[in-house]
């Protein structure tokens, strides 16, 4: 609990006046009236709530009987054994049954035994009332395993019988885990059906047993999970250890290390707590299993081998390296990135240059910060430049930890970082003459033979040039036939044709008489729109109409096709790799402090691309919070940038004008707030409440069209505790049908008790009593204060 929120449980009451009216609410609003009043009570819970929640159980409403009963077990209101078995005999909701069966406390346990006995078993229609059943759903099971748990919670020893009974019904449904976890807390004759369980011969219920067996607090039960894991079968062994391990009892790691079965051996190497280093490298080494070997391998980089240990781990890579999993290998890679010595640097290198694959690289990258080595940053600006984003991310973020160190190896690391900021590692220019290199044979690759003629040319094909415009080729006055795009073994019977024909040359002999009628019907090349919407025989056999196409019309379609055989898209290979370098790395020198990075956070503002400007300022903003002065110059620079067209650059800039002189953020902030851009609105706000000033527009503001302009204001409103604006800040909250009242009852929580948080209560009692929408909505924030002081 935070000092903050302490005050506010200490101090935030609801006043007497208003719980009244939340009271008369519960007693004769509507229903949904009465279920968000109901809530409110459960928040703030008075203690004149009991007697009104236990009156609303005999509601007519359903949903407010369950809303009642759910409230007075979350307050845990005591003696209400009876009316709580009430509810269960005579409301026919399944939920208000399951809500009463959960109120039910261990005093109550002789009045309810009986009844619940039975219900295990049967409906007992004849003394609880039950819904009319209906074809998709039915609440019995749901109520039946809700009554076993609350044997089990309640303690009722005498029931062992009849849960065993409900269990081995052949005829109902599986209720075994259920069964098994209320016999746990049944005391010793629970604990010895358990037993019993533990010796059935179904693996299902052993590896069960051995679970419930962790909730029983019998003494004996300990010795039972020892038996039960010497099993002979491996899930219910490893069922038996895990509940030892959760029981704090202790493991033989000895013999786990030798069991014949790996989940055993991967247990006991991730997840025992006594486990010697030794053991862990010898399965890391050794084991057959390649899951015992990984879970080794994971659990040792959480420790610190010695160097004779790490050793052994160097020797066996060397020899075993290229057969082991990537998994491992990046295991492997963190414990050498712990280790820090120059032989497990000595492998890194080796893995490095072996295991080309990106997860391999992101590791071995990352692992590159422990180590203050000359050789380490040439290999990180190597890395920089990798096709594979999440590799060039892993280089940044080493290269941004070096840089955070002292001497020459941590400035040459900030050097590259800078220097990755300005685009200096790959720049758009050389980025797009190389794909402009490769074009042809990415295009070749993609395409392929649809790209072609049926002769493997290309003369069919519209050639465009970098403008966009189609570049003339030879054409002939004649008209493209259809038989010119058939295949040379597709040829056209020349004879009559035969009315006798058998049925299955019919279909092929009516395609070949039109063929020979649509001689002269145009067709589009294939590698336009035929290419598109049909295959290579659907092109030879489809009649297409006559259609006189403008170069216009070519020109669309040729673009079409561009579009609709687009590369496949990688999600780990970003569009614009010189773009996104520099945007990772002015997100790094955000996290900065040293002040030489200022510069080449103010030059990427210039920058054509909006993330990357909208990264920078970010980046400005970031460095300012944690206390990194900008210099006079600076800010001059900043203020004489032209106003941003990028909408999040633009509010990132407003945001950095609360660490500004006050005399250059003041005019920028005035003409956000008459700016049309909502974003811009709700970012000078901001930045005015970080300030700690009230400009003179909020009550417009609250009354904004715009809901985040509008949330933006009751932020600041409350943030200063203005008591001037209470009005204008209660209407905002009912405006849109209420949808800011979580945000007003969030800032009232972090306020506490103040003038200002006691007349907007007032203001949502006068609500309360007026009733209509408005007080639905003055509820629903009454419940949300309340929330808090429960959560505090």
């Amino acid at each position: 609990m935070t000092p903050e929120s302490a005050k506010v449980s200490e101090t935030l009451v609801l006043g007497s006046e208003v719980e009244g009216n939340l009271l008369t609410i519960v007693q004769s609003g509507t229903p949904a009236e009465q279920c968000l009043a109901i809530k409110a009570l459960g928040a703030w819970a008075p203690p004149s709530a009991r007697t009104v929640l236990l009156e609303a159980t005999h509601n007519a409403d359903p949903d407010v009987r369950v809303d009642a009963l759910q409230t007075l077990v979350k307050l845990e209101e005591t003696n209400l054994g009876k009316d709580f078995m009430w509810s269960l005999e005579n409301d026919p909701v399944g939920e208000a049954k399951i809500a009463a069966l959960r109120g039910l406390r261990r005093e109550d346990r002789d009045l309810a035994s009986s009844l619940l006995q039975r219900l295990i078993l049967d409906r007992c229609e004849e003394d609880v009332a039950w819904e009319d059943e209906v074809d998709d759903w039915d609440d019995w099971l749901d109520i039946q395993k809700e009554v076993i748990h609350t044997v089990g919670r309640l303690g009722i020893e005498d029931a062992v019988d009849v849960l065993l009974t409900a269990a081995n019904d052949e005829f109902g449904q599986d209720l075994w885990r259920e069964t098994l976890e209320a016999l746990a807390g049944l005391g010793r004759p629970g604990l010895l059906a358990l037993i019993d369980a533990g010796q059935s011969a179904s693996e299902r219920h052993r590896e069960r047993a051995a679970r419930a067996l962790g909730a029983s607090r019998d003494s004996m039960a300990i010795k039972a999970l020892d038996a039960l894991s010497q099993d002979k079968v491996a899930s219910v062994r490893l069922a038996a250890l895990e509940t030892m391990l959760e029981r704090k009892a202790p493991l033989f790691d000895a013999l786990l290390i030798e069991d014949q079965s790996g989940s055993i051996r991967a247990f006991a190497a991730a997840r025992s707590q006594t486990i010697a280093t030794d053991n862990l490298i010898q399965l890391a080494i050794s084991d057959e299993d390649k899951m015992v070997r990984l879970a080794a391998a994971r659990r040792l980089s959480e420790r610190r081998p010695s160097a004779a240990q790490i050793g052994r781990l160097v020797n066996h890579a060397k020899l075993k390296l290229r057969h082991e999993s990537e998994d491992f290998v990046a295991a492997l890679v963190g414990i050498l990135a712990e280790s820090g010595s120059d032989e497990a640097f000595d492998l890194l290198m080796e893995i490095k240059t072996r295991s080309p694959k990106p997860d391999i690289q992101r590791a071995v990258l990352t692992a590159f910060s422990r180590f203050e080595n000359p050789e380490v940053l040439e290999h990180l600006a190597d890395g920089i430049t990798s096709g594979s984003q999440m590799v060039r991310l892993s280089a940044l973020v080493s290269l941004a930890a070096l840089s955070r160190g002292s001497g020459e190896i941590a400035d040459n690391a900030a050097a590259v970082l800078l220097l990755a900021a300005r685009g200096g590692l790959v720049s758009e220019e050389e980025e797009t003459k190389e794909k402009e290199k490769n074009g042809g044979q990415e295009e070749a690759k993609q395409f392929g033979a649809r790209a072609r003629d049926d002769d493997g040319g290309n003369k069919n094909r519209i050639v465009l040039d970098r403008e966009g415009n189609i570049v003339p080729q030879e054409t002939s006055s004649e008209p493209a036939k259809l038989s010119d795009y058939r295949n040379p073994e597709e040829a056209t019977p020349t004879g009559d044709t035969d009315l006798d024909l058998p049925p299955e040359n019919e279909a092929e002999a009516s395609v070949d008489a039109l063929a020979e009628d649509g001689a002269d019907v145009v067709a589009f090349p294939q590698s336009t729109l035929s290419a598109i919407l049909q295959g290579d025989v659907e092109q030879a056999e489809f009649q297409e109409e006559k259609i006189d196409l403008s170069e216009e019309d070519l020109k669309f379609l040729e673009l079409a096709q561009s579009t609709l055989q687009k590369k496949r898209v990688r999600p780990d290979v970003a569009p614009n790799t010189a773009l996104d370098i520099r945007r990772i790395a002015v997100r790094l020198i955000g996290e900065q402090v040293h002040s030489a990075f200022t510069p080449v956070l103010l030059e990427a503002l210039n920058a054509r691309d909006n993330e990357l400007r909208a990264a920078a300022l970010r980046a400005l903003l970031h460095r300012c919070t944690k206390g990194v002065a900008l210099e006079a110059s600076d800010w001059s620079r900043l203020a004489n940038q032209p106003p941003d067209n990028h909408l999040p650059a633009r509010a990132a800039y407003l945001e950095l004008l609360a660490f500004a002189p006050k005399e250059l953020a003041m005019p920028h902030l005035e003409a956000a707030l008459a700016d049309e851009a909502n974003m811009a609105q709700a970012a000078a706000l901001a930045t005015f409440e970080i300030m700690k000033i009230v400009p003179p527009q909020v009550p417009g503001m609250l009354h904004s069209g715009d809901r985040g302009t509008r949330r933006a204001a009751l932020k600041l409103v409350c943030g200063l505790g203005e008591t001037d604006r209470t009005d204008a800040l209660v209407q905002a909250t009912f405006e849109e049908s209420g949808a800011l009242w979580a945000e007003l009852a969030a800032a009232l929580k972090k306020r506490g008790a103040c003038p200002l948080t006691a007349k907007i209560i007032a203001r949502l009692d006068e609500a309360c009593t007026r009733g209509g929408v408005n007080r639905q909505i003055a509820l629903q924030v009454l419940s949300g204060m309340g929330d808090a002081k429960d959560a505090a």
